[in-house]
């Protein structure tokens, strides 16, 4: 059986809470901390195969499902005490030392990111159209084929009126929480997406500013979600020597 150290985020060296998951510790190195536990390599082997190799969507008890939901109650729980910098899912280190040099190589890059997410929580918003009322049928029996043309180029263009207005509403809102947060994260837009799909890092105290917000737009369906640990936030790129390959 080959094993390593599953490695889930950096945070600030300090005693972890002893209700949390099973098998987490820290490894320490100059006042912050890597967030760690031994497994079993062999299930992370499936990380490495080509993204065709999945023809059907992952079912709930399968392996790598069950461990990337791991790896987020790890993170959580960590994230209900101290900042964290939460690291790919799959990270994998040879050992101890392996895991003392990556602290030791990222140490200040680290250091400067808990500090810059530290009082922050990440909330997303998705935004669309708020469905309208059913507008009442238009009758069309004795109109002249010009008639019915009009009219339909009248509907075609109130509902293009009503997707711009969508379009302006959402940037508004985008623009509003903004506001209230230190960065924010839009994601980019395809066809069908909501209006408005993006994170964004809140100070904690700006939160309820923040979700007020929501009520300042009644044309648009909002759903926020969160909060999450700085997920979309925290860029660090870590050295690969320091990783194994599962």
């Amino acid at each position: 059986m080959s094993v390593g150290l599953c490695a889930y985020a950096i945070t600030r060296n300090h005693v972890l809470d002893p209700a949390g998951p099973p098998g987490v510790r820290l490894i320490e190195h100059r006042g912050l901390g890597l967030v760690v536990a031994e497994v079993e390599l062999a299930p992370f082997a499936e990380l490495e195969k080509d993204p065709a190799h999945w023809v059907n969507e992952p079912s709930e008890d399968d392996p790598l499902v069950m461990l990337a939901r791991r790896h987020d109650i790890v993170v959580r729980a960590v994230f209900e005490h101290q900042p964290v910098l939460p690291l790919r899912f799959g990270t994998i280190l040879r050992d101890e030392q392996a895991a003392g040099r990556l602290l030791a190589d990222h140490h200040d890059e680290a250091a400067d990111w808990l500090d810059r997410v530290a009082g922050h929580r990440e909330w997303g918003a998705r935004a669309r159209q708020a469905r309208p009322d059913k507008p009442a049928e238009t009758p069309t029996e004795g109109l002249s084929g010009t008639e019915y043309l009009a009219m339909r180029r009248g509907l075609l263009a109130a509902a293009a009126r009503t997707r711009r207005d969508g379009s302006t509403a959402a940037a508004a809102l985008h623009e509003a929480l903004s506001r209230h947060a230190t960065e924010s994260a839009p994601r980019a837009r395809k066809s069908g997406a909501p209006l408005l799909d993006a994170a964004y890092l809140v100070p904690a105290g700006a939160e309820p500013a923040f979700r007020a917000e929501i009520e300042r737009f009644p044309e648009l369906a909002v759903e926020i979600t969160g909060p999450w640990p700085p997920y979309s936030f925290v860029r660090l790129e870590l050295s690969t020597e320091a990783v194994a390959h599962a």
